[in-house]
């Protein structure tokens, strides 16, 4: 397969250089790599659209300068880069993420094994850090549960193991979607299913709690649809945001008519933790 290489020049370098690497992962850019000076990004030739770049957010923010090259580059091995970069991630003692060449480690209460390809969360990023924290904060035995913008659907497997009963894995992104299939096998579980869809495939649809770790402008564009597909006294956590934009999304949030009842940040990353009122 032939990639194309996007060399992005980032001053300063975050937390852009994070915010970057979310907005081309939804259009489809699927292995990065961090630069001294900023980032590359790499996507199938055929699926590069070199009109797309001057329309991303972060390049049209007036916080951040960003300059680009673009050339055609060799066919890699990108499982194998992966693996040579990819190291367990671990949060507390209560979850550990690894990957199946790692060796099992004892005295974690969880550990789930996650192939690690191209698809987003692996743990390694704050956001998805984060939302394993918070979700260990609830209770979801018995709950349904979706895993909206599912990426690896290491949530999603995390919701299984402690106590869901069924769970939706949900993205945009088909090779997204096979690499969620691929790592609920790993993981032994049985009461996930894996989707290609977007928030409209959730109407009708009634879950307990509900996991977007996405980007701020399509969480705040579905903040509705969202709250229409919790329960009453459902939970909602968000992340995929900076901190500068912690009050922009609680304000949607509110206006959405959720509480907000969580907040939390790691570096430049921040999350809220939402709750549908009961009646």
């Amino acid at each position: 397969m032939n990639y194309t290489e996007v060399d992005f020049l980032i001053a300063p370098l975050e937390p852009w250089r994070d915010i970057l690497t979310a907005e081309l992962g939804e259009l489809g850019y699927d292995s990065f790599e961090e630069t001294p000076g900023g980032l590359k990004a790499y996507i199938l030739s055929e699926r590069f659209d070199r009109k797309v770049l001057p329309e991303l957010l972060t390049l049209r923010d007036p916080h951040a300068s960003v300059s680009y090259t673009v050339r055609a580059v060799e066919p890699r091995n990108w499982n194998a880069e992966w693996e040579r970069s990819f190291t367990p991630v671990e949060v507390g003692k209560e979850v550990r993420i690894r990957a199946e060449f790692h060796p099992s480690v004892p005295g974690f209460t969880h550990e789930l094994v996650i192939t690690p390809r191209m698809a987003f969360g692996t743990g390694h990023h704050a956001t998805t850090r984060m939302m394993v924290q918070a979700m260990l904060g609830l209770d979801l035995h018995g709950q349904a549960v979706c895993d909206l913008g599912c990426g690896t659907a290491v949530l999603a497997v995390l919701a299984e193991k402690r106590g869901a009963k069924e769970v939706l894995a949900i993205d945009i992104d088909a090779q997204a979607v096979d690499n969620a299939l691929h790592n609920v096998g790993l993981n032994g579980c049985h009461a996930i299913t894996v989707e290609k869809g977007t928030v409209a495939d959730l109407r009708g649809r009634r879950y307990g709690t509900i996991l977007a770790n996405i980007e701020r402008n399509t969480l705040m564009r579905d903040m509705e649809a969202m709250r229409d597909a919790l329960l009453p006294g459902g939970a909602l956590l968000l992340s995929g945001f900076v901190v500068d934009d912690r009050h922009m999304m609680a304000q949607s949030a509110k206006q959405a008519g959720l509480l907000v009842e969580e907040r939390l940040n790691e570096g430049e990353w921040a999350l809220i933790g939402c709750r549908r009122p009961l009646p």
